[in-house]
């Protein structure tokens, strides 16, 4: 009896934190991504999870370091697609 109410003190807890973790915005997680992938199919898909999952808790600054290094960082896998979530993401940022 004493396990299962320790399992399910865990098991809950895990699930708040889990809930209640906060998402980050590292420039250097982008670049990464950016600079490790090779393939840019992968490279573009890998960038826009990163876009879906972080950029909404990006600042302006950051996104502007993001979009102005895009060329360099993400190269031939850089499309409209890419240019057009990060200015959105700016427009909406703090």
């Amino acid at each position: 009896m004493k396990q299962a109410n320790i399992f399910l003190l865990v098991f809950v807890g895990g699930i708040l934190w889990g809930a209640t973790s906060r998402k980050e915005c590292s420039v250097s997680d982008f670049a990464n991504i950016a600079y490790s992938t090779h393939d840019p199919k992968e490279r573009h898909e890998r960038i826009i999870g990163w876009l879906d999952e972080s950029g909404s808790v990006c600042t302006k600054e950051q996104l502007a370091t993001i979009y102005n290094n895009l060329a360099q960082a993400v190269g031939t896998a850089d499309t409209i697609a890419i240019r057009t979530k990060i200015e959105k993401l700016y427009e909406k940022a703090k």
